[in-house]
């Protein structure tokens, strides 16, 4: 049995659902772990019996025990990793979204092409039971000739809060954090056809709850509710 070195960059939330998969899976070793802060990737490490820590993401990858990474970092630096990644020779799990713009994911299909290595992004909802069973429906015929989707997402109480609200480092709001996932099931259960165009809104506007009692705590139940659904 081959087994896969895996390190993955950025200690966050995220990197735990990462990290508890690895570490059950039996032809999986959790190599290394890479994070700006030192103390939680040490945490994380202790947690996980991981060997290696760094600080920069770079000396991880220059390891050539590592065979693949996840990226668990903030949706800015997603696809720099994923190339610099690439181009260490390690495959690629890439939490989404992949880019923050269409340059930069051609810039990642083009070093994919070049390397021969595999990327995939994070876009877990396909795999969900549901999605699974309508997606039989659709290979078996039952849907006739898609022509047209819709689909939405609501997050019952905004944000996380965090850099999930700074534009520089999310690359966006909503859309891009939990728009992706709909669209993704969207094309996917359409037989993934080629995309012709591509229109859409999207709005910024927050309302200010600080003053709700009791709100943080919902709030990030409501988060924590999401990741598992995930």
């Amino acid at each position: 049995m081959t087994t896969l070195k895996v390190g993955v960059i950025g200690a966050g939330s995220i990197s735990s659902t990462h990290l508890q998969a690895y570490s059950i899976h039996p032809e999986v070793e959790l190599a290394a772990i890479a994070d700006l802060n030192e103390g939680r990737a040490q945490e994380k490490a202790e947690r996980f019996g991981i060997p290696h820590i760094y600080t920069d993401y770079k000396q991880l990858l220059a390891d050539p025990a590592i065979d693949a990474v996840s990226i668990c970092t903030w949706n800015n630096t997603h696809a720099e990793i994923a190339v610099a990644a690439l181009e260490a020779g390690k495959h690629v799990l890439c939490e989404k979204p992949l880019s923050q713009t269409v340059e930069q994911a051609q810039q990642v299909e083009a070093a994919v092409k070049r390397t021969g290595k595999l990327l995939l992004v994070g876009f877990v909802r396909r795999y969900s039971d549901q999605v699974k069973l309508l997606n039989k429906y659709r290979e078996a015929g039952a849907f006739g000739d898609i022509y047209y989707a819709k689909a939405s997402i609501i997050r019952r109480l905004g944000n996380p809060g965090g850099w999930f609200s700074d534009k520089e480092r999310s690359g966006g709001g909503p859309l891009i954090d939990l728009g992706v996932h709909m669209i993704d099931v969207c094309w996917y259960l359409m037989g993934k056809p080629k995309v012709k165009s591509v229109s859409g809104n999207t709005y910024r506007q927050l309302g200010n709850r600080s003053h709700v009692e009791g709100l943080s705590f919902y709030q990030a139940a409501d988060y924590d509710a999401d990741k598992k659904r995930c």
